[in-house]
């Protein structure tokens, strides 16, 4: 089960789309069979590379590590799904607002999709890590006092939310979210090159590229890193998808249940699913993105396939979702044989 060529040639029409140096890993899975592929723009145009086990940044595909956890502890009767995250830790939320562990997964709960000001960080003081002085003072501080809850619209994407959860989860395990990862996931996975800190990466670090293709910082997403803080390698990913195809985890099968369903949209913890008229025909999804990084996950767990794409390319790119995200969709589609 190789790479066909029109998957070869799909992958290297992206990846000389952008500049040179971008980079490209892509992981496959066919009957549960796992390949890899990767390309580098070069000085002499697109080049095949072996980048398996070169760590990215992730970005949002951090959302599904913060849900497993969730699911895990759900399972393990620690919490429940639909209680207020206020009964497992004392916070104080403006107007006592009732925020649940199933809202914050399915964002659901009204937090608008930044803290506030920091918008204000993103586009002029900091720009190139936003999220880097956002702490734990500042986020009890804007619950306390400055959140507005937004419950005319049923679905609204926070990067708050989830980045809220992965603290009160880290909180009510005792500790913080780096160890929270490494004990339920990293290390019964054989996740070995998968972390949360870029300080902490061995290995090669493939570096990050803005949206202009000049190299950028990585992110630091401070208290926020259930939201988007992992580095990881499409290797290591991809046990976090076989997990899902293994089925032999009962938290995997929790975090693909559709728990929310707004027209199109349905969601599990953290997983976007795409529903067809048979189940074979069911697909998961999330990509994400920062600075220098833009990453796809999509999984067809009936037939044990899928795709893991990794990449340099800037999340802020504004070609970043017609080329990466659709690459995905591309590829999946066509294994699939529509």
């Amino acid at each position: 089960m190789q790479f066909a060529d029109h998957e070869i040639q799909s992958i290297h029409k992206v990846t000389k789309a952008f500049s040179p140096n971008t980079e490209l890993a892509v992981a496959k899975f066919e009957a549960g069979q796992c390949q890899y592929y990767g390309a580098r723009h070069g000085n002499k145009g697109v080049e095949q590379i072996d980048n398996r086990a070169s760590v990215f940044e992730i970005g949002s595909l951090t959302k599904l590590f913060t849900n497993a956890v969730l699911a895990q502890m759900v399972f393990e009767e620690k919490l429940a799904l639909t209680s207020p995250i206020t009964s497992y830790l004392d916070l104080t939320i403006a107007n006592n607002e009732q925020i649940t562990f199933k809202s914050l997964a399915t964002h659901t709960s009204g937090l608008p999709r930044l803290p506030p000001g920091l918008l204000w960080q993103a586009l002029f003081k900091r720009k190139n890590n936003p999220y880097q002085a956002y702490l734990e003072a500042d986020l009890l501080a804007h619950l306390a006092n400055d959140i507005k809850i937004n419950r005319a619209k049923k679905h609204n994407y926070s990067n708050l939310g989830v980045g809220l959860l992965g603290y009160v989860l880290a909180k009510i395990e005792g500790m913080n979210f780096t160890q929270l990862l490494q004990k339920r996931l990293f290390e019964p996975l054989n996740m070995s090159r998968s972390f949360c800190n870029w300080r902490d990466v061995h290995g090669e670090l493939v570096m990050g590229l803005n949206k202009r293709g000049d190299p950028t910082e990585n992110w630091d997403l401070g208290v926020l890193q259930g939201a988007g803080a992992m580095l990881s390698t499409v290797q290591d990913l991809g046990q976090f998808m076989k997990a899902h195809f293994d089925d032999i985890h009962t938290w995997a099968r929790l975090q693909r249940q559709v728990l929310f369903k707004q027209g199109h949209i349905q969601m599990g913890l953290g997983w976007y699913v795409f529903q067809g008229d048979k189940q074979s025909d069911t697909v998961y999804f999330h990509d994400g993105g920062t600075g220098g990084y833009s990453s796809v996950m999509i999984m067809d767990v009936e037939n044990r396939a899928g795709y893991i794409i990794l990449s340099n390319i800037s999340g802020m790119h504004k070609l970043k979702g017609q080329k990466v995200t659709e690459l995905g969709f591309e590829l999946m589609r066509k294994l699939k044989g529509f």
